[in-house]
């Protein structure tokens, strides 16, 4: 599609011009302050937003940066396509704040439908959150070297969850359909039953037990096998659409089923990260409590926000001053440590220079993550977990370690005889191993250091236990739990997220569209706080006016 032409010059015919004093009230006011500060930000990024477009094929478009405000007015409001198309063409407010003309008739909600899909398929998905967190910093609201804090939240997928045998059964009714889409349903095996037992047919499951299940899974799987034997047995490529379906039956099939001598035989188990929704492969199964109370299916978000340098007693009424710098959308079975990881380096890719201080849970403090943060010039703020105890022994912190120096005391105050570097090629991982000798013999705590059959102690750390060690002691201290104190606001954050944006469930299918409303909301969220941050301060200026 031709784009219109880059016009920033206003209109006497804008809603702003010809309606400004319906728009002084402090809930109305808004609508302009988004035109006079959101929106130049927006136009900014039109050149990389024009990368999407053809030039000249002489279709014309509606301007990229309108609909990225639309977009971003529309999470704002958690309203639908139909809702925001409606509302560019009857709100007065919403046309002000894009500075359109009164008589602007909008666009068709599909519109942004396709728009969004220019996003993703742009790579562009956070190219209006990047637009936002800029002109904040230019603002001075987001420090260079801020201090920021770090949380995860799960998302659930815009799909139902499903048993294996209902997985399978819908897997295979997706692959016959787009295998009669392409006309090659006379040359499978059996088509007619097949079709009738998978795509006419359903399954009862008032009157089904766990055999009769069981017998129905078997049964899908045979079938899935027979399928794909046809599949590798064709001499010509199928369309698009039926290889990826026939391929989505393989995945399918391998995660579910395997094949030996005695023919198809049912899996026990699925690996870590199986598919568990045909209409959405990416969304994966995944747990925090232990117990599998906690379980969903979908996807993870790590949130990253600042944090104030000298926090302290805001005034009543006072809006919030802290802003999100990253919303990165992961899988679901990723760890925080390694979304940490992502988070920090999506930062870097923008050009955002790392935090000064990171506030986190206990979940991204280990050893190797407090060193990775010292070297790139972070202080990760969290606490430490204990070490596990195993058989009722001492566990590693009660030990006294200095790596550095190649010697541990003991709880006994016994120092180790002996230290070795050990690095584990098949774990991928390097250890040092302490050892106190005949030290152990005679020892009165041997019974609680060790039920070893030899009655000494070994004793193996990673190679940066010195900075958990460290922590481990300074998480007792009043003063560091005190400073942990500021992390806990990111929790009424991701609850603000939930509620007010509808980040907790993904609007969209797969990780690419999630993670491009992920951006959208936390631009929006940036956006309301900044809105209200402006019109308080211009009230209290206004009040000190007065005075």
């Amino acid at each position: 599609m031709s784009l219109p032409r880059d016009r920033h010059q206003g209109s006497l015919f804008q809603v702003s011009s010809l309606l400004e004093p319906l728009f002084e009230h402090k809930q109305r006011r808004r609508f302009g302050l988004f035109y006079e500060k959101v929106m130049p930000a927006l136009w900014a990024v039109r050149e990389k937003l024009e990368r999407l477009y053809c030039q000249a094929d002489g279709r014309p478009a509606i301007n990229p940066v309108v609909l990225a405000g639309v977009t971003l007015l529309q999470f704002m409001e958690k309203a639908p396509d139909r809702q925001a198309a409606e509302q560019v063409a009857l709100n007065l407010g919403w046309k002000c704040a894009l500075g359109l003309p009164l008589e602007y008739e909008g666009f068709h909600p599909t519109t942004l439908v396709v728009f969004r899909k220019r996003l993703v398929e742009g790579g562009l998905e956070r190219a209006v959150f990047d637009a936002v967190v800029e002109v904040l910093q230019q603002a001075g609201l987001i420090k260079r070297r801020s201090k920021q804090r770090l949380d995860s939240t799960h998302i659930v997928g815009c799909v139902a969850q499903m048993g294996s045998v209902e997985l399978v059964r819908e897997t295979l009714r997706l692959a016959l359909e787009a295998i009669r889409r392409c006309g090659r349903d006379g040359t499978v095996p059996g088509w007619e039953l097949l079709w009738e037992r998978y795509c006419e047919g359903g399954v009862d499951w008032r009157r089904q037990n766990k055999a009769k299940l069981g017998k129905k899974l078997q049964q899908a799987g045979e079938d899935a096998h027979c399928i794909l034997r046809w599949w590798e047995e064709q001499d010509s490529a199928l369309p698009e659409g039926a290889q990826q379906q026939l391929e989505l039956l393989q995945r399918v099939f391998d995660e579910r089923f395997e094949v030996d001598a005695d023919g198809v035989e049912q899996r026990r188990h699925p690996p870590s990260g199986a598919v568990q929704n045909p209409h959405d492969p990416e969304a994966q199964w995944a747990c925090k409590d232990p117990k599998g109370k906690s379980a969903w299916v979908g996807y993870k978000a790590q949130l990253m926000e600042t944090v104030p340098e000298e926090p302290g007693p805001k005034e009543k009424g006072e809006p919030t001053e802290e802003f999100l710098t990253e919303v990165s959308t992961t899988e679901a079975i990723a760890s925080d440590m390694d979304g940490m990881e992502r988070a920090l380096e999506a930062q870097e890719q923008q050009g955002q220079w790392p935090p000064s201080e990171l506030l986190v849970d206990a979940a991204y403090v280990t050893d190797d993550t407090l060193h990775e943060a010292q070297e790139a010039g972070t202080e990760l703020v969290g606490p430490a977990r204990p070490s596990p105890q195993h058989q009722g022994v001492f566990p590693s912190e009660r030990f006294d370690v200095d790596n550095a120096n190649r010697k541990a005391i003991c709880p006994a105050g016994k120092a180790s005889t002996q230290c070795s570097h050990i690095s584990d090629a098949h774990k991928g991982a390097a250890y040092y191993r302490y050892e106190w000798g005949s030290q152990c013999d005679e020892c009165p705590l041997r019974g609680q250091c060790t039920r070893a059959k030899s009655g000494r102690r070994i004793l193996m750390v990673g190679i940066h236990h010195d900075l958990l060690q460290a922590r481990r002691r300074e998480t007792e201290t009043e003063a560091f739990q005190e400073r942990m104190k500021q992390r806990n606001a990111i929790e009424g954050t991701i609850s603000e997220l939930k509620r007010g944006y509808g980040l907790g469930r993904a609007r969209y299918k797969g990780l690419a569209k999630t993670r491009l409303a992920n951006y959208f909301i936390g631009a929006a969220c940036n956006v309301r706080r900044w809105l209200s941050r402006s019109l308080w301060e211009m009230e209290q200026a206004a009040m000190a006016a007065m005075a």
